[in-house]
Formats: C-alpha cells, structure tokens, sequence
C-alpha cells in the first residue's frame, strides 16, 4: 500500500511538472495570441548582425535577412567570372568604322585564307509599322581589306576566301543623328520651353531575376561603386507588385497593372502599340528615345506577344538582337559570348554611344538585360565587372552629368532551392532599385534629396518609379508640404511614413510587410527575452565590471512581435497575368519571427531597446542591430572612456 502510494505521488508530481513546463514554454498564450515553442536559452550565444529591418515603421516592417543567412549559405555556389572562348574578334569596331584585325587573322587558323570583307545592313524603319520580328539584310557594300566608315544603324559584317567562300560573320552597332528625329524634338522642345525648372536626362538599366540581397552577395563591387561612391538612393523597401518581368514592368512604365491597360491572354497577338508607356511622354517633350534588349526569344514585351510593330524608341536594337540570335555560329560560351564580346556588353556599348552622342541633347533610354542573371542566382556574379566598368566609364566619361540613373531589377530568382526557404520568398519580392542624381541636382534642392533618402526606407513600388519619371518630367522645383496618399507616389516627394501594402496597392502575397502584434509584458516569455536582452548587455560589459555594475532587469516596457505573412510564407506559385489568375498555396514555411522589446534595468533605471530574432527551424534567437539606450544617461558612465559602452555602463561610483 505504501508503495502504491509513493508509486501515485511520484505520477503526481511528474504531472505536474510536465504541466508546468508546458504552460511555461511550449504553449504560452498571449492575448489570445499562440507563440511557437521557442526555447530561448538553446542558443550558447547571442549574436549581432546587422539592423533588423529595412523598413521600420508604423504601418510597415519589412525584416533585414543576412544575404549569407544560415538558412541559404550552404545553397550558395561560387560565382565564376565571365571570359569568352574568343580571345581577339577578326573584325571590329572603332566608332563609326569597322576594321579589320589583320593581326588577329594571321595567328588564326583562318591566315592565308581570309582576304576580304563586306558589309550589310540590318534594316528594319523606324517609323513605319511591321512584324515585331522583322528585319532584313539591305545594301550589301563593295570589298574592304582594311577598314570602312559606317553611316548605318546596324550591320552584318561577312568575310570571305578568295574564292568567295564565307568564313567570318559579325556583328556592330553605331549611333547617328536622323534628321526627322531631331526635327520633332526641336518642335516638341519649343512647345514646352520655359514650362519646366531643370531638364534632366533619364537612363534606365535593369536586371533581371536580382534580389537586393542577391546583389550584395554576387555584385558587391558594383553595389559598393553606386552606393558609396556615386551616392545612389538604395531604396530598401522596393517590393515588386506581380509575379514575372512583364507584369512588374508595366506598372514602372504605364503606372497600370497590365489588366489595367487594358491587356490580357486573349490579346496576347495584338501589338502594344496602343498603350502608352512613359517612354512616349518624353518623346512628346522634346527627348530622344532608346529601347535595348538582349535575349529577343524571352524580351519583355515578345515572349508569348506581339511586340512592337513600330519600334518604341528612336533607337531600338532588335533588328540587330534578332539577326545575332539567328547567327547560330557566332556564339560561345554558353550562349553568353558572339565571338570575342560579351552580349550584355555589346547591348551596353549601343547604350553608351547613345548616351555620349546626346549628352547635351535631352534623351531617354529604356534598356533591360536577361541572359545573363535568368537562370541561375550564382551567375549575377557573371555581371559584376561588366556593370562596374560600365558605370565607371559613364560617370568618369562626363556621360551622365546631367542625367537621373534607375539601375534595378524585375524581381528576384523565382525558382530554385534557395527560392523554396522564408529568405529566398522573401528575396523574389525585394529586388534591387538604386537611383544616382547629379551631385549638383540635390546641392541645389536639398529638401528633394531629403526625401529620398527618407524615402529608401520606406515602402515603394515599381508604380512609384512611374510617379517619380512623371514628377522628373515636369519638375517644377516647389517641394510639397503635403502629399496624398496613392498608389503611384513619386520619390521626389516624403513616402508617408504609415503607408500600407493596401495603400500601395500591394497584394497580400507579395507584401513583405510583416504583421506586429504588441504583447503582454507580464509573460513569461516577453519576460525571458528581456532577460536575454540584459544579458547581451552585460556580454558587451564583462571586461568593465570592476567599474561598472552588472545590470538586472527591473521591468518590461513594451514588446512587440513582428512576424511575415502568412500568405508569404505559404506562397508557391501564382499562375496567368490575368484570365483565369490564380495564387497556389501550400504548406508554411519556417521563417524568422522578431520580438522588439524595451526594458528597464538596475541599477541605474536605464531604458534600452532591442530586437531579437527567433528562428523557428533550429529553435534559437540572436540579437539583430544595435542595443538603443532610449533614455539620457548624463553621467553615470563618467567612468568609462570608450564609446559604445558610453550608454550601456552604470558606473559603480557615481558622482
């Protein structure tokens, strides 16, 4: 009986214990709100990184992922820099001419067999309406055997035996006034003249498939370069609106979804010329107008459509990008070479030449490159130096004085393992935006260059570059003092600072705004953090202990969960632009839950502020960003000399 006895006791209490420890950390409840079943002494340290978000306001809190983060750094391949097969082009090009690279030729396997050349022109006019993949060979040249100037566009180059057997094919672009371009510019010029209180250039690069977080692993010299250098805006809170390029591009160049302008499927087959991109309202202002592509299989508006049947810009290279693409022989290296030139770069030098020849003449350019970044998120390492050097070039060069640089990307990579975790959906929404005005622009309006810097951390979207090119085109100078709340919100004036995803015309399941929830401060978990959180801060002062107090917590003052939506984290694919769209859901993935949290210590009564972030796969939290004294410490650390420790420190000894 008393062994029976002790037997129950012992169940008893083991009940009771398990009661316990479940009500304390397993399954805590907090205004009815169920926490995950974090352990938050599992992790031997806390570590910093960097701040814990890039978006940090009222209405919108978007979380700052480490681009080596655990959760991906073991998906993340070395990037291998981009050389060609070729090493020396047979034919190149010097300005306007082409010439011959005897020199080459004779330590080729073609010496003794090539003895001349000629040229054609890849023709497809401007101004007139065709096929969007239309082009044709016109005006064949006489033989050349040495060099040749070019008045025309585009042209193929073919050389031959003496025989006239072909043996070499290239390609070239050049830049040239047209004389009925220049002509409507004048017109439209003087229509508006003295309407407008500066008249700035526009230059449009994008990327396609490089998140913000991809850019800083991969095209860190390029990043670096603008940011630090060139002191271009990093807008940290640019969040896409849709799924693919077509889809986010649209709202940046027509300010519309593309339902909305109106398109869908079943007019796939009809051309897009009908529509109006912003493109067209500075041609209408006096500006010459370029459009570049690579890849014309997949080209934002030809993959799965029509295309332009007359050319979008002034200056348009696919007539030249088509005939490459046909030339089957000419390419290496995986497709990203035609002969000894990188694509990417070719379709660059067609930028710089148009950007040099109408540096004083206001232009323009529209360009995106895909080939390179589509496929692979390791291959944006590929595009490093071809873009640093681009950049250094025009800016050295004097090219872009006067012009406003919108260097981007669509989306980030929307498939692959690293696109199957919480960081990687968090990426394919968050793609890179950086935008570079003249140094002179922003010391002669200080109150616009103010707001963009608010403004790169602050929710925006491709809509907003809309508003900001329209706002660039007719740029009167006087800030607002208030601005109203809309979808398409320009840069140049202050982002509200409570702006929602449904302001911003946002759908849930692109909207990386986390959803916050403020917590009960006498829980038991809000209070284990807090504990944490002192407990950094004595980490940070153990080697001054003989003169400064080790804190304890004295009270809670605020605490606030922060955790990604859960139509993010259960995302799979969204499928149609619009007939018959749908989103697919399915299992949530793991992700980073933050706890914001302000405490009270003692001695000293001194109030800090911190993050700490819960991973809630491996079931550890680390402190993100700094520790904020929130509070005057006047001179309670009198004892201490060093700086970071200036606000943490009580001294022992007060005055």
């Amino acid at each position: 009986m008393r062994k029976q006895r002790n037997f129950m006791c012992f169940i008893f209490g083991f009940l009771l214990f398990m009661f316990v420890y479940y009500a304390n950390y397993q399954h805590i409840r907090i205004n009815d709100i169920e926490l995950s079943d974090e352990r938050l002494f599992d992790v031997p340290e806390v570590k910093n990184t960097s701040a814990a978000f890039l978006v940090d306001t009222s209405a919108c809190k978007i979380p700052n992922i480490d681009p080596f983060d655990k959760s991906v750094k073991r998906m993340l391949r070395n990037g291998t820099a981009l050389k060609c097969e070729v090493k020396d082009d047979l034919v190149y090009s010097n300005g306007n001419t082409i010439i011959i690279n005897w020199k080459a030729i004779n330590n080729s396997k073609l010496k003794n067999e090539m003895k001349y050349c000629k040229y054609e022109v890849i023709w497809r006019p401007y101004n007139e309406m065709q096929d969007h993949n239309y082009m044709k060979f016109i005006n064949e040249s006489t033989e050349f055997v040495d060099r040749v100037n070019i008045s025309d566009e585009f042209v193929r180059v073919k050389c031959y035996t003496g025989a006239g057997l072909k043996l070499y094919t290239n390609f070239f672009s050049f830049v040239h006034l047209k004389e009925d371009v220049e002509e409507r510019c004048e017109k439209n010029a003087q229509k508006i003249e003295n309407t407008r209180k500066e008249e700035l250039n526009i230059l449009m690069l994008g990327v396609d498939s490089i998140a913000r977080n991809n850019m800083l692993r991969y095209m860190k010299k390029t990043w670096s370069y603008l940011v630090n250098e060139v002191n271009a805006i990093d807008l940290l809170g640019y969040n896409k609106v849709a799924d693919n390029t077509f889809v986010n591009i649209v709202p940046m160049t027509a300010g519309k979804y593309v339902d909305q302008l109106p398109w869908n499927e079943s007019v796939r087959w009809t051309p897009m010329d009908s529509y109006n991109f912003i493109w067209n309202n500075y041609s209408a202002k006096g500006y010459r107008t370029f459009y570049a592509e690579d890849h014309p299989d997949i080209a934002i508006f030809d993959f799965g459509k029509s295309g332009f049947k007359k050319p979008p810009g002034d200056y348009f290279n696919r007539p030249l990008s088509i005939a490459m693409e046909k030339t089957k022989e000419v390419w290496n290296s995986d497709h990203y070479c035609v002969h000894g030139r990188i694509e990417t770069n070719i379709v660059l030098d067609y930028l710089k030449n148009f950007a040099k020849t109408f540096q004083t003449k206001p232009h323009f350019s529209f360009s995106f490159i895909t080939r390179l970044t589509h496929a692979y998120i390791e291959e944006t390492y590929k595009a490093d130096e071809i873009y640093l050097k681009f950049f250094k070039d025009m800016f050295k060069s004097g090219n872009l004085k006067n012009t406003v640089v919108f260097f981007f990307s669509d989306h980030g990579m929307r498939f692959g393992d690293v696109r199957e975790t919480f960081v990687g959906k968090l990426e394919e929404r968050l793609p890179f935006m950086l935008i570079a005005f003249p140094p002179w622009f922003l010391k002669k309006y200080p109150d616009t260059h103010r707001n963009l810097q608010i403004n790169a951390r602050r929710l925006t979207t491709p809509f907003d570059i809309f508003a900001t090119l329209e706002h660039i085109l007719e740029f009167d100078g006087i800030p607002k003092n208030e601005v109203k709340k809309q979808r398409s919100m320009s840069l140049l004036d202050e982002i509200p600072e409570d702006r929602t995803c449904d302001e911003a015309d946002i759908l849930p399941h692109w909207c990386t705004c986390s959803e916050h929830e403020e917590l009960d401060i006498q829980n038991k978990t809000v209070i284990k953090i807090g504990v944490t959180l002192i407990s950094k801060i004595n980490q940070d002062l153990k080697d001054s202990f003989d003169v400064c107090e080790k804190l304890h917590l004295k009270s809670i003052k605020y605490a606030l969960r922060v955790i990604p939506s859960d139509k993010v984290l259960r995302f799979e694919q969204s499928k149609n632009d619009v007939i018959d769209r749908k989103v697919i859901y399915g299992d949530r993935v793991k992700s980073y839950i933050d706890y914001q949290i302000t405490v009270q210590t003692q001695p000293g009564d001194a109030v800090f502020e911190g993050t700490l972030r819960y991973d809630e796969k491996g079931k550890t939290y680390d402190l993100v960003g700094d520790v904020s004294r929130i509070n005057k410490y006047g001179d309670q650390s009198h004892c201490i000399e060093q700086h970071h420790l200036k606000k943490l420190c009580y001294c022992k000894i007060q005055p």
